[in-house]
Protein backbone atom coordinates (compact mmCIF):
# COMPACT_ATOMS: atom_id res chain seq x y z
CA UNK A 1 0.00 0.00 0.00
CA UNK A 2 2.49 2.34 -0.93
CA UNK A 3 1.85 6.02 -2.89
CA UNK A 4 4.88 7.46 -4.99
CA UNK A 5 4.68 10.32 -6.67
CA UNK A 6 4.78 9.23 -10.52
CA UNK A 7 2.25 6.46 -9.82
CA UNK A 8 2.70 2.79 -10.11
CA UNK A 9 4.78 0.09 -12.64
CA UNK A 10 1.90 -1.22 -15.21
CA UNK A 11 1.10 -4.63 -13.68
CA UNK A 12 3.47 -7.34 -15.20
CA UNK A 13 6.40 -5.00 -15.28
CA UNK A 14 7.42 -6.08 -11.62
CA UNK A 15 9.27 -9.40 -12.67
CA UNK A 16 10.56 -7.68 -15.52
CA UNK A 17 12.41 -5.06 -13.75
CA UNK A 18 13.73 -7.67 -11.20
CA UNK A 19 14.77 -9.97 -13.70
CA UNK A 20 17.13 -7.08 -15.70
CA UNK A 21 18.55 -5.90 -12.46
CA UNK A 22 19.59 -8.73 -11.35
CA UNK A 23 21.64 -9.41 -14.67
CA UNK A 24 22.73 -5.72 -14.40
CA UNK A 25 24.19 -6.40 -10.84
CA UNK A 26 25.92 -9.36 -11.97
CA UNK A 27 27.71 -7.55 -15.16
CA UNK A 28 25.99 -9.84 -17.90
CA UNK A 29 23.49 -6.93 -18.71
CA UNK A 30 24.93 -5.10 -22.06
CA UNK A 31 24.43 -1.76 -22.61
CA UNK A 32 22.27 -0.85 -24.77
CA UNK A 33 21.56 2.16 -27.48
CA UNK A 34 18.48 4.40 -27.03
CA UNK A 35 15.82 3.47 -29.74
CA UNK A 36 15.17 6.14 -31.78
CA UNK A 37 11.72 7.84 -31.12
CA UNK A 38 9.29 7.78 -34.26
CA UNK A 39 7.59 10.87 -35.18
CA UNK A 40 3.86 10.51 -34.71
CA UNK A 41 1.24 10.98 -36.99
CA UNK A 42 0.09 14.29 -38.09
CA UNK A 43 -3.29 15.40 -35.74
CA UNK A 44 -6.47 16.18 -37.92
CA UNK A 45 -6.14 19.94 -38.80
CA UNK A 46 -2.49 19.78 -39.16
CA UNK A 47 -1.68 23.22 -40.69
CA UNK A 48 -0.25 23.17 -44.30
CA UNK A 49 3.25 23.59 -43.33
CA UNK A 50 3.35 20.03 -41.88
CA UNK A 51 2.66 21.49 -38.10
CA UNK A 52 0.04 20.30 -36.32
CA UNK A 53 -1.92 22.70 -33.78
CA UNK A 54 -0.23 21.73 -30.33
CA UNK A 55 -2.42 20.05 -27.98
CA UNK A 56 -1.96 20.17 -24.21
CA UNK A 57 -2.56 16.71 -22.20
CA UNK A 58 -5.71 17.22 -20.02
CA UNK A 59 -6.27 20.96 -21.39
CA UNK A 60 -9.59 19.64 -22.92
CA UNK A 61 -10.51 17.78 -19.39
CA UNK A 62 -13.00 19.86 -17.19
CA UNK A 63 -10.32 21.36 -14.13
CA UNK A 64 -13.45 20.97 -11.93
CA UNK A 65 -13.80 17.46 -11.72
CA UNK A 66 -11.70 15.52 -9.17
CA UNK A 67 -9.06 13.08 -10.49
CA UNK A 68 -8.24 10.00 -8.36
CA UNK A 69 -3.90 9.21 -7.82
CA UNK A 70 -3.83 5.78 -9.52
CA UNK A 71 -2.82 4.47 -5.84
CA UNK A 72 -5.80 2.62 -4.82
CA UNK A 73 -3.88 1.17 -2.02
CA UNK A 74 -3.11 4.79 -0.66
CA UNK A 75 -6.84 5.38 0.68
CA UNK A 76 -6.86 2.82 3.04
CA UNK A 77 -3.55 3.49 4.33
CA UNK A 78 -4.52 7.05 5.39
CA UNK A 79 -8.08 5.95 6.47
CA UNK A 80 -6.21 3.01 8.82
CA UNK A 81 -4.60 5.87 11.30
CA UNK A 82 -7.47 7.96 11.66
CA UNK A 83 -10.02 4.86 12.40
CA UNK A 84 -7.72 3.60 14.99
CA UNK A 85 -7.88 6.74 16.50
CA UNK A 86 -11.54 6.79 16.91
CA UNK A 87 -11.04 3.72 18.07
CA UNK A 88 -9.11 5.56 21.01
CA UNK A 89 -11.40 8.48 21.13
CA UNK A 90 -14.49 7.54 19.64
CA UNK A 91 -15.92 9.24 16.89
CA UNK A 92 -17.54 12.70 16.07
CA UNK A 93 -18.99 14.67 13.98
CA UNK A 94 -15.75 16.76 13.63
CA UNK A 95 -13.87 13.43 13.30
CA UNK A 96 -15.37 12.58 10.33
CA UNK A 97 -15.07 15.74 8.85
CA UNK A 98 -11.38 15.84 9.53
CA UNK A 99 -11.23 12.17 7.99
CA UNK A 100 -13.10 13.39 4.44
CA UNK A 101 -10.86 16.46 4.86
CA UNK A 102 -7.60 14.19 5.52
CA UNK A 103 -8.72 11.88 2.14
CA UNK A 104 -9.06 15.11 0.10
CA UNK A 105 -5.86 16.57 0.93
CA UNK A 106 -4.23 13.04 -0.10
CA UNK A 107 -4.73 14.15 -3.95
CA UNK A 108 -3.76 17.63 -3.56
CA UNK A 109 -0.35 16.55 -2.29
CA UNK A 110 0.03 13.73 -5.05
CA UNK A 111 -0.89 16.11 -7.81
CA UNK A 112 1.22 19.09 -6.79
CA UNK A 113 4.11 17.04 -6.01
CA UNK A 114 4.14 15.36 -9.32
CA UNK A 115 4.13 18.86 -11.11
CA UNK A 116 6.69 20.41 -9.35
CA UNK A 117 8.90 17.17 -9.69
CA UNK A 118 8.23 17.16 -13.29
CA UNK A 119 9.08 21.33 -13.49
CA UNK A 120 12.04 20.26 -11.83
CA UNK A 121 13.32 17.75 -13.94
CA UNK A 122 11.82 18.92 -17.71
CA UNK A 123 13.59 22.31 -16.57
CA UNK A 124 10.02 24.26 -17.22
CA UNK A 125 6.16 24.49 -16.52
CA UNK A 126 5.75 21.24 -19.32
CA UNK A 127 2.23 20.34 -20.36
CA UNK A 128 2.58 17.27 -17.92
CA UNK A 129 3.19 19.61 -15.59
CA UNK A 130 0.57 22.15 -16.06
CA UNK A 131 -2.21 18.97 -16.25
CA UNK A 132 -0.94 18.19 -12.58
CA UNK A 133 -1.61 21.24 -11.25
CA UNK A 134 -4.97 21.95 -12.75
CA UNK A 135 -5.71 18.32 -10.95
CA UNK A 136 -4.62 19.85 -8.01
CA UNK A 137 -7.37 22.64 -8.04
CA UNK A 138 -10.84 20.35 -7.50
CA UNK A 139 -9.42 18.67 -4.42
CA UNK A 140 -7.64 22.01 -2.81
CA UNK A 141 -11.15 23.49 -2.88
CA UNK A 142 -12.42 20.15 -1.52
CA UNK A 143 -9.84 19.76 1.31
CA UNK A 144 -10.27 23.79 1.99
CA UNK A 145 -14.26 23.54 2.31
CA UNK A 146 -14.01 20.58 4.79
CA UNK A 147 -11.03 21.76 6.53
CA UNK A 148 -12.07 25.79 7.22
CA UNK A 149 -14.47 24.82 9.93
CA UNK A 150 -12.06 22.47 11.68
CA UNK A 151 -8.86 25.27 11.32
CA UNK A 152 -11.83 27.73 12.66
CA UNK A 153 -12.81 25.89 15.87
CA UNK A 154 -9.72 24.41 16.45
CA UNK A 155 -6.54 26.92 15.30
CA UNK A 156 -4.39 24.99 16.54
CA UNK A 157 -4.68 22.70 13.71
CA UNK A 158 -2.43 25.38 11.40
CA UNK A 159 0.63 24.55 13.38
CA UNK A 160 -0.11 20.46 12.84
CA UNK A 161 -0.97 21.66 8.78
CA UNK A 162 2.67 23.31 8.66
CA UNK A 163 3.84 19.97 10.16
CA UNK A 164 2.77 18.04 7.64
CA UNK A 165 3.75 20.30 4.72
CA UNK A 166 6.95 20.07 5.94
CA UNK A 167 6.95 16.02 5.43
CA UNK A 168 5.63 16.63 2.48
CA UNK A 169 8.18 18.74 0.85
CA UNK A 170 10.93 16.05 2.61
CA UNK A 171 9.21 13.32 0.25
CA UNK A 172 9.26 15.65 -2.42
CA UNK A 173 13.17 16.14 -2.24
CA UNK A 174 13.62 12.13 -1.91
CA UNK A 175 11.46 11.78 -5.25
CA UNK A 176 12.91 15.23 -6.85
CA UNK A 177 16.37 13.01 -6.37
CA UNK A 178 14.20 9.89 -8.31
CA UNK A 179 13.65 8.14 -4.80
CA UNK A 180 9.92 8.21 -5.51
CA UNK A 181 9.71 4.11 -5.20
CA UNK A 182 12.49 4.30 -2.55
CA UNK A 183 12.20 2.94 1.03
CA UNK A 184 12.30 6.48 2.66
CA UNK A 185 9.97 7.95 0.39
CA UNK A 186 7.86 5.29 1.60
CA UNK A 187 8.26 5.09 5.01
CA UNK A 188 7.92 9.05 4.64
CA UNK A 189 4.28 8.45 3.86
CA UNK A 190 3.91 6.34 7.25
CA UNK A 191 5.14 9.52 8.97
CA UNK A 192 2.76 11.42 7.50
CA UNK A 193 0.01 9.05 7.90
CA UNK A 194 0.48 8.67 11.55
CA UNK A 195 0.35 12.45 12.37
CA UNK A 196 -3.26 11.37 11.80
CA UNK A 197 -4.13 8.94 14.59
CA UNK A 198 -3.31 11.31 17.47
CA UNK A 199 -4.59 14.14 15.11
CA UNK A 200 -7.86 12.26 15.12
CA UNK A 201 -7.77 11.71 19.28
CA UNK A 202 -6.90 16.04 19.61
CA UNK A 203 -9.66 16.29 17.20
CA UNK A 204 -12.56 14.44 18.86
CA UNK A 205 -11.22 14.55 22.64
CA UNK A 206 -9.24 17.66 22.73
CA UNK A 207 -5.47 17.94 22.48
CA UNK A 208 -5.43 18.20 26.04
CA UNK A 209 -6.55 14.29 26.19
CA UNK A 210 -2.94 13.17 24.51
CA UNK A 211 -1.52 14.29 28.20
CA UNK A 212 -3.74 13.51 30.38
CA UNK A 213 -6.78 10.25 30.06
CA UNK A 214 -6.08 9.18 26.21
CA UNK A 215 -2.42 9.62 26.68
CA UNK A 216 -1.49 5.75 27.08
CA UNK A 217 -3.94 4.24 24.96
CA UNK A 218 -2.97 7.13 22.14
CA UNK A 219 0.89 5.92 22.40
CA UNK A 220 -0.05 2.42 22.08
CA UNK A 221 -2.02 2.99 19.15
CA UNK A 222 0.44 4.87 17.41
CA UNK A 223 3.17 2.98 17.91
CA UNK A 224 1.39 -0.70 17.05
CA UNK A 225 -0.08 1.41 14.19
CA UNK A 226 3.12 2.91 12.81
CA UNK A 227 4.94 -0.54 12.71
CA UNK A 228 1.95 -2.23 11.26
CA UNK A 229 2.13 0.21 8.35
CA UNK A 230 6.07 0.35 8.27
CA UNK A 231 5.71 -3.74 7.61
CA UNK A 232 2.89 -2.98 4.82
CA UNK A 233 5.71 -0.93 3.21
CA UNK A 234 8.19 -3.64 3.31
CA UNK A 235 5.73 -6.77 2.45
CA UNK A 236 5.00 -4.80 -0.79
CA UNK A 237 8.14 -4.10 -1.95
CA UNK A 238 9.01 -7.77 -0.87
CA UNK A 239 6.14 -8.57 -3.23
CA UNK A 240 6.81 -6.37 -6.35
CA UNK A 241 8.89 -3.85 -6.98
CA UNK A 242 12.16 -6.06 -5.19
CA UNK A 243 10.46 -8.90 -6.44
CA UNK A 244 13.84 -11.94 -5.80
CA UNK A 245 15.55 -10.01 -3.40
CA UNK A 246 15.69 -12.46 -0.31
CA UNK A 247 17.06 -9.56 2.23
CA UNK A 248 13.21 -7.91 1.40
CA UNK A 249 11.79 -10.75 2.06
CA UNK A 250 13.70 -11.56 5.15
CA UNK A 251 13.41 -7.81 6.59
CA UNK A 252 9.35 -8.53 5.95
CA UNK A 253 8.83 -12.02 7.64
CA UNK A 254 11.76 -10.98 10.59
CA UNK A 255 9.80 -7.23 11.55
CA UNK A 256 6.26 -8.70 11.11
CA UNK A 257 7.34 -11.68 13.84
CA UNK A 258 8.39 -8.66 16.10
CA UNK A 259 5.19 -6.66 15.34
CA UNK A 260 2.94 -9.81 17.05
CA UNK A 261 5.53 -10.11 19.98
CA UNK A 262 5.51 -6.48 20.70
CA UNK A 263 1.87 -5.81 19.86
CA UNK A 264 1.08 -8.68 21.97
CA UNK A 265 3.05 -7.54 24.81
CA UNK A 266 0.86 -3.69 24.45
CA UNK A 267 -2.29 -5.93 24.30
CA UNK A 268 -3.37 -9.03 23.13
CA UNK A 269 -5.96 -8.05 21.32
CA UNK A 270 -4.11 -6.56 18.77
CA UNK A 271 -3.13 -10.00 17.98
CA UNK A 272 -6.57 -9.77 15.61
CA UNK A 273 -4.53 -7.91 13.25
CA UNK A 274 -0.83 -8.04 14.08
CA UNK A 275 -0.94 -12.27 13.09
CA UNK A 276 -3.19 -12.20 10.32
CA UNK A 277 -0.05 -9.45 8.95
CA UNK A 278 2.42 -12.20 9.84
CA UNK A 279 0.52 -15.08 7.96
CA UNK A 280 0.59 -13.08 4.75
CA UNK A 281 4.03 -12.64 4.93
CA UNK A 282 4.86 -15.89 5.17
CA UNK A 283 2.75 -17.32 2.48
CA UNK A 284 2.74 -14.72 -0.10
CA UNK A 285 5.31 -15.34 -2.90
CA UNK A 286 6.33 -12.33 -5.74
CA UNK A 287 4.39 -13.22 -9.10
CA UNK A 288 1.08 -12.40 -7.45
CA UNK A 289 -1.18 -9.97 -9.67
CA UNK A 290 -1.36 -6.29 -7.82
CA UNK A 291 -4.63 -6.27 -7.39
CA UNK A 292 -4.78 -9.48 -5.25
CA UNK A 293 -1.88 -8.14 -3.28
CA UNK A 294 -4.32 -5.38 -2.85
CA UNK A 295 -6.90 -7.34 -1.53
CA UNK A 296 -5.16 -9.13 1.03
CA UNK A 297 -3.78 -5.92 2.55
CA UNK A 298 -7.29 -4.03 2.31
CA UNK A 299 -8.47 -7.03 4.84
CA UNK A 300 -5.39 -6.63 6.59
CA UNK A 301 -5.95 -3.26 6.84
CA UNK A 302 -9.46 -3.86 8.01
CA UNK A 303 -8.26 -6.81 10.93
CA UNK A 304 -5.67 -4.05 12.16
CA UNK A 305 -8.87 -1.70 12.86
CA UNK A 306 -11.03 -4.30 14.62
CA UNK A 307 -7.76 -4.60 16.84
CA UNK A 308 -7.55 -1.20 17.54
CA UNK A 309 -11.17 -1.20 18.82
CA UNK A 310 -10.45 -4.75 21.29
CA UNK A 311 -7.40 -3.49 22.72
CA UNK A 312 -7.98 0.21 23.54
Amino acid sequence: MTADRFGAIPSGEYTALASVRDLADRGSLAPVEPMPVPCPAPEPGATPGGGARARVPGAGDRWWRPVLPPQHGAWAFLSVPVLCGFAVAGASAAGWLLLAAWLCAYPVGYYLGRALTARRRRGGWTPMARREITRVIPWAALTALLGLPLAVTRPWLIAVGLLLVVLWALGLWIAARRGERSLANDLMLVAQAMVALPLAVAVVAGPDQLAGGLRSSAIQATLVVAAYLAGSVLHVKSLIREAGRTGYRWADVGWHVLLVVGSALANPWWLVGTVPALTRSLAMRPGMRPGAIGVVELVVAVLVVVAAVLAV
